[in-house]
């Protein structure tokens, strides 16, 4: 599979991601003023930076004092409150077209991307960053990789297991990452990769369904290429007064903050 092409900075951070914070006992408000940013995000569907998202990951890290809080994040949300592109995923045929599917449609929520090599019968799943983002916080590294392995479950009706792990994250007895991925896990590995057997890929999916996908695609397209368009000052100026209106504060001071 070719290696995806990195084209924006922004996406929308979804009202399901501040809820499935919310189930989990987290305030999205307190999140968003650890990381300092307007607390009305998770009223809407927000378009954010990348710096502004790993602020938002830096947070949750460090409010909930849990190295577990995304997988339990992924794992513990029904399908059905699972962000759109995760969705549009379990319609596919088969693990295959539904990991190209999300990784596709997943740049509406986060501007990383999946990279897939398939070699001696195993596929591993990399994440491309754009350049200059900086150190990846780990909860968003794993919120992808459990993303992945959730649709490879949930699609196939199966408790898939991957063949190893390798993270980022320094050695640490995580019980919940070992019991999640049965598998070996590799700590303080040079990069974040998650490994399956690729006769995974060609499992079919329970949910296959067309027709839902007939449906979907197109506004998901359309969605993905207003993201990849660039935002110009006043277009933002534009989006920040709409939020400030509704919260009744449009002054000045809190435009220019």
């Amino acid at each position: 599979m070719s290696q995806p092409e990195i084209r924006s900075e922004r996406c929308k951070l979804p009202k399901v991601f501040w809820q499935a914070i919310e189930r989990l006992g987290l305030s999205p408000v307190a999140v968003q003023q650890h990381a300092q940013l307007p607390t009305d995000l998770h009223l809407h569907d927000a378009v954010v930076t990348i710096h502004q998202l790993f602020a938002v990951w830096r947070a949750i890290e460090a409010l909930s004092a849990d190295p577990a809080f995304a997988i339990k994040m992924v794992r513990d949300t029904p399908s059905g409150k699972h962000k759109l592109a995760f969705l549009a995923a379990l319609y596919a045929a088969d693990f295959r077209e539904g990991v190209a599917r999300y990784s596709r449609f997943m740049r509406l929520c986060s501007p990383d991307q999946i990279c897939v090599e398939e070699r001696d019968n195993e596929v591993s799943f990399t994440i491309l960053w754009p350049a200059g983002s900086g150190p990846q916080p780990h909860l968003a590294v794993e919120a992808c990789f459990a993303f992945v392995l959730e649709l490879g479950r949930r699609g196939t009706g199966t408790h898939l297991v991957p063949l190893t792990v390798s993270l980022r994250r320094p050695e640490q007895n995580l019980e919940i990452h070992a019991h999640y991925f049965g598998c070996p896990i590799r700590y303080g590995a040079a990069r974040d990769q998650l490994t399956i057997s690729a006769s995974d890929l060609s499992l079919p999916f329970l949910e296959h369904n067309p027709e839902m996908l007939h449906v979907l695609t197109p506004g998901m397209t359309a969605a993905l290429q207003e993201i990849g368009a660039p935002a110009g000052f006043r277009e933002q100026v534009i989006g920040l007064l709409k939020r400030a209106l509704a919260d009744g504060r449009p002054t000045l001071q809190h435009l220019a903050q």
